[in-house]
């Protein structure tokens, strides 16, 4: 596929759970595969919404996720990421902490720091929570961006320093992709049936902050298990809202539709899912982002009309125009 002379891409990897639980030789393989494709997409940044691995007081789960992430530190790319409830010390708590900054180099902020700035177009704005929260800005044919991403259900604290950066001046004129571990479900619900009320507080409060600031034009998230994931068909507030997460499917070419959204464990052990991956590439000659999913596992590329879309880059601004066939 021939991009553009403007466009530009980010690599969406998330749920990676279970490849850091039992096959880490894939988790590797999706860096692997963006490191291989880094040039052909223009490749800007890398961000993960968070469950790294399955369970958060396991060592070995975060010595095996830190080997995958290393790939993108040893060939300077940059990347942000985000603590899922997977991540936590103790599961689902999210005032319990984490220990991935501690067993994985690749996730200490001093060390993703260097890789983030050392890229001409990118720099690492801070961290919080002892990176469980991080936030990176990059630019990219003349428009500048910043990405915040955000742990599982962030608590008021967390929610405060978002806040501080999306008040400062600095930003003011930067276009903000929000990137939390859990928000819209692969239904386009905010209230979902499993964890509306544990999560009420935190969405409501990242609505408020993304509502009282109109450059927030693109949310990300992953957590919701799902086959195809989901897209919001017009944009919300000014911004358009993707989700996507294949932690549980099973990937056999034999089987049509994977293990489906939150099928029994019994049904499948293969768990390979979480070696897919969006690109979603910027043309802002047309105003739009056009997302493409990427099996790993399988080596192909998924078709289903909520993997391989096209949204409008910036919802606010002038109409889009019909990008070129790749």
């Amino acid at each position: 596929m021939e991009l553009t002379q403007d466009a530009f891409s980010i690599f969406w990897v998330t749920d990676t759970q279970f490849l850091s639980e039992s096959n880490p030789a894939l988790f590797k393989m999706v860096n692997n595969w963006i490191v291989d494709n880094w040039s052909r997409f223009k490749g800007k940044m890398v961000i993960h919404t968070g469950d790294l691995v399955q369970t958060g007081a396991v060592v070995q789960e975060w010595i095996n996720a830190d080997d995958a992430i290393s790939v993108l530190v040893k060939n300077g790319i940059p990347y942000a990421w985000c603590a899922g409830n997977h991540d936590d010390l103790v599961p689902d708590q999210a005032t319990s902490g984490w220990i991935g900054n501690i067993q994985a180099a690749s996730l200490q902020p001093s060390l993703a720091s260097k890789v983030v700035n050392a890229v001409p177009y990118a720099n690492w704005v801070g961290d919080f929570h002892n990176g469980m929260n991080t936030a990176v800005t990059f630019s990219a044919s003349g428009l500048d961006f910043l990405v915040v991403c955000l742990e599982w259900n962030a608590q008021s604290d967390a929610l405060e320093w978002v806040g501080s950066i999306l008040d400062d001046p600095t930003y003011a004129n930067y276009h903000v992709i929000m990137a939390p571990h859990a928000y819209m479900n692969p239904f386009g619900s905010l209230n979902d049936p499993r964890w509306g009320s544990e999560l009420s507080d935190f969405i409501a409060g990242l609505q408020t902050i993304m509502d009282s600031h109109s450059n927030v034009f693109l949310t990300l998230n992953g957590h919701f298990a799902s086959e195809t994931g989901y897209y919001t068909p017009k944009p919300i507030n000014g911004r358009n809202q993707l989700m996507y997460d294949r932690q549980d499917c099973a990937d056999n070419p034999g089987d049509q539709f994977g293990r489906g959204i939150d099928n029994p464990p019994d049904s499948d052990t293969d768990k390979v899912g979480g070696s897919t991956l969006m690109v979603l590439t910027f043309y802002p000659e047309y105003n739009q982002i056009r997302a493409k999913t990427y099996d790993v596992f399988q080596g192909k590329w998924r078709s289903q009309p909520t993997e391989e879309y096209t949204v409008v880059m910036f919802p606010n601004a002038v109409p889009a125009l019909k990008v070129p066939a790749q």
